[in-house]
């Protein structure tokens, strides 16, 4: 069984801060995950560059990982997702990032899976660089910091 959409039937231990995915945003999440399973079939770079992080799991390893839920946070302080740092299976996804639109989705969860897969938070650039591995950035954004609007990633990203 691969990683969850919690969709009611799972309540997170981080409750009541993350919940249930509302119905109207299921149907995003779930684009987001087929996604993001897409890019693991189709970019070997991306497994290549989740290995790469502490824990050594690729992405594919974590999209197969039932113990990963993915949660919905309704405030989370103008952050667009959070993971649990105690279990690294509790992903949390905010309703800034589904107001945003589907592409900030599913930035944000390839970027929280990256932290279910080791990258640390605070300072570190390694959740969300991988967004660039998974082909959702341009080198140039981080090479001159200077955001492209047209892709997920951010350069000014931290943790």
């Amino acid at each position: 069984m691969p990683i969850q959409i919690n969709v009611g039937n799972h309540v997170s231990y981080m409750a009541p801060r993350y919940q249930a995915v509302p119905f109207r945003h299921q149907w995003v999440t779930n684009w987001a995950l087929q996604r993001t399973k897409h890019i693991a079939a189709t970019m070997p770079g991306a497994d290549a560059d989740f290995r790469s992080l502490p824990f050594g799991y690729s992405l594919t390893q974590l999209l197969g990982d039932f113990t990963i839920w993915v949660n919905y946070a309704p405030n989370l302080n103008s952050k667009v997702g959070a993971t649990d740092k105690l279990s690294h299976s509790e992903i949390a996804i905010a309703e800034v990032a589904y107001r945003f639109g589907r592409w900030t989705v599913l930035g944000t969860l390839i970027h929280e899976l990256a932290h279910c897969g080791g990258a640390p938070g605070g300072a570190s650039r390694a959740a969300e660089e991988a967004l660039l591995a998974c082909g959702l950035g341009k080198r140039s954004e981080r090479r001159t910091g200077v955001d492209d609007i047209g892709t997920p990633f951010d350069p000014r990203a931290e943790g």
